[in-house]
């Protein structure tokens, strides 16, 4: 099932601004808030893409450190 987002029209002070809720896709979506009632708009959610996958390719751009074990001297060698 998707993860729709949500957010309120008017500020409430029980409820934050924006909410995530999961719901069947064919189902209306919502029109107030499920916890206070007050008046809510869906908003696109963000898509990373496949651009923020990571891979053995893209590991330290990304600001990682593949390690991989060493069998011969024990524990984890760092590969550049």
């Amino acid at each position: 099932m998707p993860i729709y987002e949500y957010r309120h029209l008017k500020k409430t002070g029980s409820c934050r601004e924006r909410f995530e809720i999961i719901e069947l896709a064919r189902k209306e979506p919502l029109k107030v808030c499920p916890d206070c009632g007050q008046p809510v708009e869906m908003v696109p959610s963000i898509f990373t893409g496949k651009t923020n996958i990571l891979s053995p390719a893209n590991l330290k751009e990304k600001g990682f450190t593949k390690m991989v074990r060493d069998r011969e001297k024990g524990g984890y060698r760092k590969v550049d």
